[in-house]
């Protein structure tokens, strides 16, 4: 089936909405850890003349709010969605009434305790990124820490990405970090964690929400440094909630910065081997109103190892319209308005008539053709109004 097209005024917007967590996500419940007893340590023989004694050593035990300590046994308890989700309202408005620094110091002493409270929800992201649901209360509190305090939440968040415990807390520290510290050392810290997550094979092996969600960060941080992370991961047959969110996360780079991110497919044309529908798809994303997209898109074409079922994929959506919308951890996925859409295909059909009378472009003339007359039908359509 063809892909929906986004069209000017005088066609219906098509919107795919298609969140990543969305798409054949595995749902990862973390065993619960409990809180560490205190160790207990029979008290010392009586010693003689000859003896010295010592103070017995006993485990460090982190203080924790009884608000907490009673809102994990409580959630421990409940048995509903209902009263969960009340439960975690209630605890919302005690943090929120607690001045910041105490409500902080809570936070950070009930997950340095390690203690936690399986919830039972999914982990789901609102339309500003933060969680509609969480599913351990240790996600819901690292969460209510970026609510509470950006600064504070950026610098919990490196102790979250210190040891690689949980996927849902990864992706909502790699957001905190993002958002809460701007600094080199930052930005250096939460690319190093980024890949460090996106390659960790257990976690690919069984994907969470929150590690397919986390495909939103190399969104965020743009470039192509992740491009061979996701090339690869796109290519994984045998795991296509992976694949799946590789795929979202390389188009969403290439509709960002469509040069740079198909400069380096067209460099490494092993990079999408099996996956040659998915590059075609990438390429229809060029704006042949550009002179160095369209340059991109002139060697993409006249390129021998294209195959004629690759080319033909191009051409059966250059140029592609198609926008994916979902909430994301930290970007917002914009669609462009009817007029820009109609002026990128007035200039795709200019140019491929262009190329149509261009000699050198003759093995590909049947793939133009269909691109032309594809948009000579738009362009009619258009005039006769909706």
């Amino acid at each position: 089936m063809r892909p929906f097209k986004l069209k000017p005024s005088w066609l219906l917007m098509n919107v795919v909405v298609f969140g990543t967590a969305a798409v054949l996500v595995y749902l990862h419940t973390k065993r619960l850890r409990e809180n560490a007893p205190r160790s207990h340590i029979a008290p010392p023989l009586a010693a003689s003349a000859t003896q010295t004694t010592s103070a017995p050593v006993t485990a460090p035990v982190v203080p924790v709010d009884p608000i907490l300590t009673d809102a994990c046994d409580a959630l421990r308890k409940a048995s509903d969605s209902q009263t969960i989700r009340q439960q975690l309202a209630e605890l919302r408005q005690k943090l929120e009434a607690m001045p910041t620094k105490d409500a902080v110091r809570a936070i950070r002493q009930f997950l340095d305790s390690k203690a936690d409270a399986s919830i039972g929800l999914g982990f789901k992201l609102a339309s500003n990124g933060m969680l509609d649901e969480a599913p351990t209360l240790r996600t819901f509190l690292l969460d209510e820490l970026g609510r509470i305090n950006p600064a504070a939440a950026a610098d919990y968040a490196k102790v979250v990405l210190a040891s690689m415990d949980s996927p849902d807390e990864w992706a909502v520290a790699l957001r905190d970090l993002a958002l809460g510290d701007s600094s080199a050392d930052g930005l250096a810290l939460l690319n190093q964690k980024t890949a460090q997550m996106l390659q960790y094979a257990p976690w690919q092996q069984n994907p969470s929400a929150g590690f397919l969600e986390a495909f939103d960060v190399p969104v965020y941080l743009g470039g192509t440094n992740f491009v061979p992370t996701l090339t690869d991961l796109v290519r994984s047959q045998d795991n296509p909630a992976v694949a799946h969110a590789a795929f979202l996360a390389l188009d969403r780079l290439v509709i960002n910065n469509p040069a740079s991110v198909l400069e380096s497919l067209e460099d490494d044309p092993d990079s999408m081997e099996g996956r040659e529908s998915t590059r075609a798809d990438y390429f229809a994303r060029a704006d042949a109103g550009d002179l160095r997209q369209r340059q991109l898109l002139e060697n993409y074409l006249l390129d021998p190892a294209i195959s004629p079922a690759e080319l033909q994929t191009f051409a059966a959506i250059f140029p592609n319209a198609n926008y994916m919308i979902s909430p994301n951890l930290l970007t917002q996925a914009n669609t462009p308005d009817h007029a820009t859409l109609a002026n990128r295909d007035a200039q795709a059909l200019a140019v491929a008539q262009q190329w149509l009378n261009d000699p050198a472009f003759a093995n590909v003339a049947p793939e133009l053709q269909t691109i032309t007359q594809r948009l000579q039908g738009f362009a009619a359509q258009a005039k006769r109004g909706p």
